[in-house]
């Protein structure tokens, strides 16, 4: 049996991580797509900002739904069921030359999109007992990562030989695939094979409300926004800089970009070695130093100008330390929280927050582009990145606090 049982649960995170990196092809291809977008159908930026705007705003709420779903009725139905809806908004969006169709669309490709991290959280922690937790957080936090960068690469030269309706249109089958094969390969907890029950943490228990995890995470919670609106300033407009400052083609512009997420591979997978041995207990102190460097990195950024290898130097240095400070609020907690029983609903809450701080990105970055310098904007992530480490390091003071007032409340006593 337990031999079953770890060929289950190596399935889990390789099936689990290549679900999830594909969900990427149907997101960040719009990033790619932004320049030619802009040029052929004659676009402001501040509406292709918006076009971000609605997508992680609807995703954003929806990780909230998906979050508490996740932990009520099968993940493995619910992730399928996303999958299929996102690549349908992909193809929605590539078929019209229509702004406010491709608003809709891909409105609604963020309420599809939303299905996907909660609930595969959910499952990696079912299939694994508290002690591996941290160990598969930090692996599986390197899928978005990689389907952030391979998604840059290829729907970038997808555009150059075949326009950008293309890159919407190949992504969706690719989705579409996943899917039938994440539905196929998983389950959502050992109990469904024949396995022993009580690996799972799917047990019959009580979930928090929303305004209770809003009550104990809410330093976090802010640190999750702020964080999101850094990364993602970088994902969104990234490869429209690269083309406006340093003349980049698009195809060149989406290669160069993806050195970010690639950077955050090797970022994510120091922190989480860090994060298992040196740091363990100490997470947020660790995130908080992390977004203390970003900051300085990011206010240094214009005034390395044209210079095409200090911006790489420097995009990698904020690739590696973003991505693995992200993945401390967005994966590591949530998972270590799955003690009590939260795994999904925390992970959709924190993603929520998260998702909020990027859909801020898209049209605040875009209206500060229209009036303002690019100097302005990284001036601007610096200083978030300053609020991050902050509200890091607070909650990190909160929840001591508020875990010694559940103590003194608790019917049997909190071991270490």
């Amino acid at each position: 049996m337990l031999d079953s049982l770890k060929a289950w649960q190596i399935r889990i995170v390789v099936v689990g991580w290549v679900t999830y990196a594909s969900y990427y092809f149907g997101r960040v291809n719009l990033s790619t797509a932004i320049p030619e977008i802009k040029t052929n159908l004659l676009l402001t930026s501040q509406q292709l900002g918006l076009l971000g705007t609605g997508f992680f705003l609807t995703y954003a709420i929806g990780q909230m739904f998906s979050g508490y779903l996740g932990d009520r009725i099968s993940p493995r139905r619910l992730v399928f069921a996303g999958m299929l809806l996102s690549g349908l908004m992909n193809l929605l969006f590539a078929a019209t030359n229509s702004w406010t169709v491709m608003f809709v669309a891909w409105t609604l490709n963020g309420a599809s999109q939303s299905t996907g991290w909660a609930p595969v959280i959910k499952v990696l922690s079912n299939w694994h007992r508290p002690d591996q937790r941290r160990k598969v957080a930090g692996i599986f936090a390197t899928s978005y990562v990689a389907g952030n960068a391979v998604t840059w690469t290829l729907t970038g030269w997808i555009i150059v030989y075949s326009g950008w309706r293309a890159a919407f249109w190949i992504p969706a089958f690719i989705m579409w695939a996943m899917a039938l094969v994440w539905f196929m390969l998983v389950r959502d907890d050992p109990a469904q094979v024949g396995l022993d029950e009580q690996s799972s943490a799917s047990a019959s228990h009580k979930i928090p409300n929303i305004l209770h995890n809003l009550k104990r995470f809410w330093p976090l919670a802010v640190a999750a926004v702020t964080s999101g609106f850094i990364l993602f300033s970088l994902v969104i407009w990234l490869p429209t800089y690269l083309v406006e400052n340093l003349a980049a083609s698009s195809g060149a512009a989406a290669s160069l970009s993806s050195v970010l997420p690639i950077a955050g591979v090797l970022g994510t997978i120091a922190v989480s070695w860090l994060i298992s041995g040196h740091f363990a207990g100490r997470e947020l102190h660790f995130g908080a130093a992390l977004y203390s460097c970003a900051s300085l990195l990011l206010a240094f950024f214009p005034f390395v100008g044209t210079s095409v290898i200090s911006s790489l130097v420097i995009l990698i240095l904020c690739g590696g330390i973003l991505y693995g400070a992200a993945t401390i609020i967005t994966t590591i907690v949530p998972m270590l929280m799955s003690r009590k029983h939260e795994t999904s609903t925390i992970a959709g809450f924190i993603d929520f927050a998260f998702n909020v701080g990027a859909g801020m990105a898209g049209v605040v970055i875009g209206t500060v582009l229209d009036r303002h310098s690019w100097a302005v904007v990284f001036f601007a992530l610096a200083g978030g990145g300053v609020i991050t480490g902050c509200f890091l390091f607070g909650f990190s003071k909160w929840e001591k606090k508020l875990e010694r007032s559940e103590c003194k409340t608790a019917c049997l006593p909190v071991t270490s």
